[in-house]
């Protein structure tokens, strides 16, 4: 029976990237210690989040603002209900009682998708980088697996204007995955993403021979009427205004 876990919450360590270690000691210069004391309370407050990365952040601001130690170990262990570890042990049951490790971590996953997709909140997502002030550790170990660029994929179809979306398909294509990208429209919401995609598609089309030609491209047009229309006729329309006021 295998040892991973099936849902992911641990926290990072001291130090590391993901908890800002490498910001500045002076995170809380300049507000009231009573305010930032009372926010992080608020935070410590909420379920489950011990489990947050940005815990040490929060843990750091609290306590150089001269926060009390009792009142952090309280509000954690009174608000952890150990969601996580609980779907965990539900899922060592699944095997236990002759379900297939695989089939166990696809239902967990698809699970914990479709409440993703349903929850999102593209406000809180791009605060993120508010708050980490750099790409979490996270993010970048997500990206590595299928199940979850897909993930990305939909949410992106879903809130184009997400910043923080947008930034993640770009980290998918730099990491050689532009050609999963097949939703047009996520594609074409930056440049280098879809000049990628646009160059996977023809390699795919001249590979493809004319076997593969009535299906690959009209797939290919159709990518790029929609990428002039949406990158490049914006720039075109910004260059001729430039041309007529001077």
């Amino acid at each position: 029976m295998e040892d991973a876990d099936y849902f992911e919450g641990s926290a990072p360590e001291w130090g590391s990237e993901a908890d800002g270690g490498a910001q500045d000691d002076e995170d809380g210069e300049g507000e009231d210690d009573a305010e930032v004391q009372q926010e992080c309370l608020k935070k410590f407050s909420t379920p489950d989040y011990i489990m947050e990365p940005s815990i040490f952040n929060t843990l750091k601001r609290y306590f150089q603002a001269g926060g009390s130690p009792e009142n952090v170990i309280q509000l954690l262990s009174e608000n952890y209900t150990a969601v996580a570890q609980t779907v965990n042990l539900l899922a060592e049951w699944l095997i236990q009682t002759g379900v297939e490790p695989m089939q166990v971590q696809e239902t967990v996953e698809n699970h914990l998708k479709s409440l993703l997709i349903k929850h999102f909140d593209p406000r809180k997502a791009d605060s993120i980088f508010t708050e980490e002030g750099e790409t979490p550790a996270w993010l970048e170990q997500m990206i590595a697996h299928t199940t979850w660029r897909d993930l990305f994929y939909k949410l992106a179809e879903a809130h184009p204007d997400c910043l923080m979306l947008n930034f993640t398909v770009k980290l998918i294509s730099d990491a050689g995955y532009q050609g999963e990208i097949t939703s047009v429209s996520t594609a074409c919401q930056q440049l280098e993403v879809f000049s990628r995609v646009l160059r996977t598609s023809l390699a795919t089309i001249l590979d493809g021979g004319e076997e593969n030609l009535e299906k690959n491209l009209p797939e290919f047009a159709v990518s790029l009427v929609f990428g002039f229309c949406l990158v490049f006729f914006p720039f075109l329309c910004g260059k001729r205004s430039v041309l007529l006021s001077s």
